[in-house]
């Protein structure tokens, strides 16, 4: 009889407060397999994680039906560490698992608590901080290092447990191209040592192609797709039924492929190594033979200087440090003007000054030297309160900016600081939560709601307060395919609406390339490119510096340039308007 490490046979979960999350679940998994678990937000995917790792229902209660092992074990029948012994989790945020004031502590923990020797656990630590690449951080608090660095430690202190399921909740949504480099890399050292079998949860499916041995597709709780990474995203129809993005290359590929009359079956290995360039060739040989033609988009014409609009935003020689000693640099001599109405994105790694420089534009952070003026006027006197009502900000994390006991609340707060009351109010609350779906939700509890919808909450509360800036820092996070583009897709109603302007910093280049007109991109405190977008993306060699990549659209419209192929090209739907069927 084989033997699976992990084995769910019409596996059902109900919660608490009676929503069914998952439903007749079947599934397995053998030992040292990768298993990677595609949805949209809401589909059951952090519920399936809480079930293999003990989590539901010692912290989440709730009623189970079906059969669940894990490792031998079933983790309904004992208690959390003991589950903890054979089935490690990592969640998306790291902050939440990260406690011990070292890097050394923190990996050190898990295995003291199940009393190994200390030899042992030293070995363990030693041994993760290697394959981690921590090495020279073990004393460093944790609170202090990247995004990246603390998802590692956090990775580390479930391996130093050893356990034989390691449970990967979206281990990279919250981290720039570099942590998430970083931590895709170490996922891979993990499968390619097969110590130990791993189930990841992501919206990144470019990430995955060529680490799953088996895909699962959750929608509503229910398998609806499983198999090899070919058996999955062959079906591209049902994958964007329920939320989910194809990798890009993979897209452009099947399409191209679609278009030039010549559909390919793709084998696993081919899947596991496509990008930009590999597409970029494959289409390239299907012109040379013949097979498409270019026929290319015409570039936009540019604005012309009667278009142009005034200035709504300004920093001038713009700095800022950050308090202590030595002095914190995050902005370092920053000049930018922002007319009205630009749908601007702002791009660069964590650390870069992103962050700073549109808290600086709301007056949460007051310049250092320069200054910021919004509509021409200096703002380094205005109340905070007062800038609101000109430039709305939603934060990268909107727990910052919820506090009240419902949406209808959370909306009204900022309408009564403006003196909107009454009826007025009570209409504006409506049409806020309806543009971003929550209409349901009026007098929901906002931390009852998931992560992406309480983003969501935020967006509606700033635009509800009609500012003529909307700047989104990263809305993105935590996001499934559809709410990035949910999100993007508001701000670019809530501009055309009323002439607004839109910030929106991300580290999502294709969410950029078909949104933002102009591309600002940040480095080591200073902006270092700003421009048209596409003639932005074109700049790779500037782009290589800060750890950034064009859009696969890109990286492909790039390789045909030997065929006239125009430059200015950064999307799929771009890309496929320049090709067509050559009539043989």
């Amino acid at each position: 009889m084989e033997y699976f490490e992990i084995e769910l046979e019409q596996a059902t979960f109900t919660y608490e407060d009676g929503v069914e999350a998952l439903t007749n679940l079947q599934f397995c998994a053998r030992a040292g397999e990768f298993v990677v678990i595609l949805g949209a937000n809401g589909a059951g995917k952090s519920t399936l994680c809480f079930l293999l790792s003990g989590i539901v229902p010692h912290i989440y209660g709730g009623r189970r039906e079906g059969k669940v092992t894990v490792a031998g074990h079933d983790p309904w029948d004992e208690p959390l560490f003991i589950t903890a012994k054979y089935s490690g989790v990592l969640l998306q945020d790291p902050e939440v698992q990260l406690f011990n004031p070292s890097v050394f502590s923190e990996m050190a923990f898990g295995p003291s608590n199940l009393q190994v020797e200390r030899e042992e656990i030293i070995r363990r630590v030693d041994s993760a901080i290697l394959m981690l690449h921590l090495d020279g951080l073990e004393k460093r608090n944790p609170r202090d290092l990247s995004g990246g660095q603390k998802q590692r430690v956090a990775l580390g202190a479930a391996l130093t447990m050893r356990p034989k399921v390691l449970v990967l909740d979206e281990p990279t949504s919250q981290l720039d191209p570099i942590g998430r480099a970083e931590v895709v890399e170490a996922i891979h050292r993990l499968k390619s040592s097969g110590e130990m079998t791993i189930v990841m949860t992501t919206h990144e499916t470019d990430d995955i192609l060529d680490l799953a041995d088996q895909v699962l597709v959750l929608d509503r709780g229910k398998i609806v797709l499983s198999g090899t990474p070919r058996d999955v995203f062959s079906q591209p129809q049902v994958l964007r039924d329920a939320g989910i993005k194809i990798p890009d290359a993979l897209d452009i590929l099947m399409k191209v492929d679609e278009l030039g009359g010549c559909p390919t079956e793709l084998t696993d290995e081919q899947i596991d190594h496509l990008d930009g360039s590999t597409v970029g060739s494959h289409v390239a040989e299907l012109i040379s033979a013949g097979r498409l033609e270019v026929v290319g988009p015409r570039e936009a014409p540019k604005a012309q200087a009667g278009e142009l609009k005034p200035f709504i935003l300004e920093a001038d020689h713009l700095t800022y440090q950050y308090p202590g000693y030595p002095p914190v640099g995050a902005l370092d001599d920053i000049n930018l003007a922002i007319r009205a109405g630009e749908m601007v994105g702002i791009v660069g790694q964590n650390g870069s000054g992103k962050s700073t420089l549109v808290k600086s534009f709301v007056g949460l952070l007051r310049p250092t030297r320069g200054e910021i003026r919004v509509n021409g006027k200096n703002i380094s006197k205005v109340p905070v309160g007062k800038i609101a009502r000109q430039v709305g900000l939603v934060l990268q994390n909107p727990d910052y900016q919820l506090f009240t006991t419902s949406c209808k609340e959370e909306i009204l707060f900022g309408l009564k600081n403006l003196g909107i009351e009454g009826e007025e109010a009570e209409e504006k609350v409506r049409s806020a939560l309806a543009m971003v779906g929550l209409e349901a939700e009026l007098e929901t509890f906002p931390f009852r709601m998931s992560f992406g919808d309480r983003r969501k909450l935020a967006v509606a509360a700033t635009m509800a307060m009609d500012p003529q800036v909307l700047i989104l820092d990263e809305p993105t996070t935590a996001q499934d395919h559809r709410g990035r583009y949910q999100l993007a897709e508001i701000g670019r109603r809530f501009r055309e609406e009323g002439g607004r302007t839109i910030l929106m910093i991300t580290h999502d280049m294709d969410l950029i390339a078909h949104y933002a007109e102009r591309l600002i991109v940040m480095w080591n405190s200073k902006i270092i490119l700003d421009g048209p977008t596409d003639e932005i993306f074109a700049q790779r060699e500037q782009l290589a510096r800060t750890f950034l990549r064009p859009p696969v659209a890109a990286e492909v419209a790039n390789r045909l340039r030997q065929f006239g192929f125009p430059q200015n090209v950064i999307t799929p739907d771009g890309l496929l308007n320049g090709l067509r069927r050559r009539n043989c």
